[in-house]
């Protein structure tokens, strides 16, 4: 028999009536089911949370549960079973009480990640005081309040309910534009049965079970409106699979002189990952500068100088700084020199706030080498400025690229042997489980087997098959089309072909890869480059293709 501790329990609100369980969606036009699961430590908290949510209970928002509202006589293990298969919307009231407490972690938490990887319902984790979650099952979700910061931390607290209260409502709206199911009683007797008093269920009947013939399983459902998949995915999406370096890189980012490298293929999430970051950022107060060299018109890289002041203006623009070029440029010095004292003159000393600059598609940097030896080495210099000096330490820098220069250079003048390096990978199975729950896909193994051996977990290629799946595509259809440009994967597969063919010998090595039975060895530089677009991994010192999808495809048409 196993002893629960009642004192220190995360509790649940049951979803029973005249002992019979609610187990599927909730009709149309019904509140949104949301019970909070604590730690009693801290009830004096989950009350000022409670009394922040009583405006969205009046308006018929949600429907709000919690352990004190079990009555007396109750069975309350029952009630905490019924409520965790019956909730629409899941609050974690993460402490260090929370997280000490067995009963929260191993039953409850357990069972309600399964729900909500599934689809069924909405884990969202509260920060209630600081603890160490990072690393935790909890630490993929989009966290409430701002930021994930805790609610204990902030100088006004009424602030941090009201952004949790805000997540909330948020949520409760996309969930309740959902398509409703009608709600079904277990354990209820059909009309001409015998009543509850003459044949009760089981107790250990599984809830969504019929006590008095089978119940059809609810269809699952998107966990959000569906996001087409071009681009980052934006900080606060539902969709977004948080990555264990997240939590490591806010932590670095509180550093002074504080330098980030976050590099992967294309789709990978480089970009996503810096909007995290500077929305963390945001949070803490700091300024922030984001610059896509993407966007970057060309002639600001026809001329050193010119992408200098390019560069000075466009962060200054950002800050709602405007200065006159005359103001800050003396031609006697140079471009690095005029670079730094701008920054320090009009950027860092007026301001002691930190100073965030989120540089994203570096790459473009690589193809310009005048360009590249200069800019690398002002960065770098400003990196190691910080460590005398405090002026500099506001600075903080965030650099994404998908590969690194491959011209030879002096290391001591690049940004790229030093600072916090982030090489992004590929989702692992649990989570790419996790978005076709997300996606209210009903895919059981064998399909989702079948996505992996096609697209392995590349990040844009799994959310790009889902979302079409989602919209109704059926699966064998996008299995057959998908290695073909009439398939889902069209536009990324002639755009990975067109690099690769305005490069001849780049074509001819992949060429070599795809069409062997087995790992092939390639010049360093070509293996390089096909592993920056995305298309090869290694393996030791040999290259393979990334995906059967990359292999089929380049196959048919890299005809020699």
């Amino acid at each position: 028999m196993i002893t629960v501790d009642r004192t220190d329990t995360c509790r649940q609100r049951t979803v029973a009536q005249n002992g019979s369980i609610l187990t599927t969606q909730m009709s149309k036009g019904s509140p949104i089911r949301l019970f909070i699961s604590y730690s009693h430590k801290d009830e004096a908290l989950r009350n000022r949370l409670g009394d922040h949510l009583a405006g969205l209970q009046r308006e018929g928002v949600i429907d709000l549960w919690h352990d004190r509202k079990i009555s007396a006589g109750q069975e309350w293990v029952g009630a905490i079973d019924a409520n965790l298969e019956g909730a629409d919307i899941i609050l974690c009231l993460v402490s260090a009480g929370f997280m000490a407490s067995p009963y929260c972690n191993d039953k409850e938490l357990s069972r309600a990640l399964e729900r909500h990887n599934a689809g069924e319902a909405r884990v969202i984790p509260v920060i209630l005081r600081p603890v160490d979650w990072d690393n935790t099952d909890l630490a993929r979700l989009q966290a409430l309040p701002d930021n994930a910061k805790p609610v204990t931390n902030w100088s006004n607290r009424d602030e941090a309910f009201l952004s949790i209260a805000r997540g909330i409502r948020e949520v409760a709206k996309q969930l309740a534009e959902r398509p409703k199911s009608t709600t079904v009683l277990v354990g209820a007797a059909p009309a001409g049965a015998p009543s509850a008093g003459d044949q009760a269920p089981s107790s250990g009947a599984a809830i969504g079970a019929a006590a008095h013939g089978p119940v059809s399983a609810p269809t699952p459902i998107p966990a959000a409106s569906l996001e087409i998949p071009e681009g980052p995915v934006r900080h606060d999406s539902p969709f977004y699979i948080h990555l264990a370096d997240g939590a490591r890189c806010c932590v670095e980012l509180d550093k002074p002189g504080a330098l980030i490298r976050i590099k992967s293929p294309k789709g990978f999430g480089k970009s996503s990952l810096t909007a995290r970051l500077l929305a963390y950022a945001n949070g803490q107060g700091y300024r922030t500068v984001s610059l896509n060299l993407e966007g970057t018109d060309q002639k600001f890289f026809a001329d050193p100088e010119l992408f200098m002041q390019w560069f000075c203006a466009s962060v200054g623009k950002e800050l709602g700084l405007r200065v006159r070029k005359e103001d800050y440029w003396d031609d006697i010095f140079g471009a690095n020199d005029n670079s730094s004292d701008y920054f320090e003159t009009y950027l860092l000393k007026p301001d002691a706030t930190p100073l965030v600059l989120a540089i994203d598609n570096f790459d473009r940097i690589f193809a310009h080498a005048a360009i590249e030896t200069d800019f690398c080495g002002l960065l770098r210099s400003w990196h190691e400025r910080a460590r005398s000096s405090p002026l500099w330490e506001r600075f903080r820098l965030l650099l994404s690229h998908s590969q690194e220069s491959y011209a030879t250079k002096d290391i001591n003048q690049s940004p790229f042997n030093v600072g916090l390096p982030v090489e992004l990978g590929e989702l692992q199975p649990d989570q790419v489980r996790q978005l076709v729950g997300l996606h209210g896909l009903p895919l059981g193994e064998v399909e989702v087997a079948q996505l992996l051996e096609l697209v392995g977990g590349h990040p844009y290629l799994v959310r790009k098959a889902l979302y079409e799946l989602a919209n109704g595509l059926p699966f064998a259809t996008f299995l057959l089309d998908a290695p073909t440009e009439a398939g889902v994967f069209g536009d990324h597969l002639r755009g990975l072909l067109k690099a690769v063919e305005d490069q001849p010998k780049l074509a001819e090595a992949l060429r070599q890869v795809v069409n062997s039975s087995g790992p092939v060895k390639l010049r360093s530089e070509q293996a390089f480059k096909l592993e920056s677009l995305g298309l090869l991994v290694p393996e030791g010192n040999l290259e393979r293709p990334r995906c059967r999808l990359y292999a089929e495809y380049m196959v048919d048409r890299l005809i020699a």
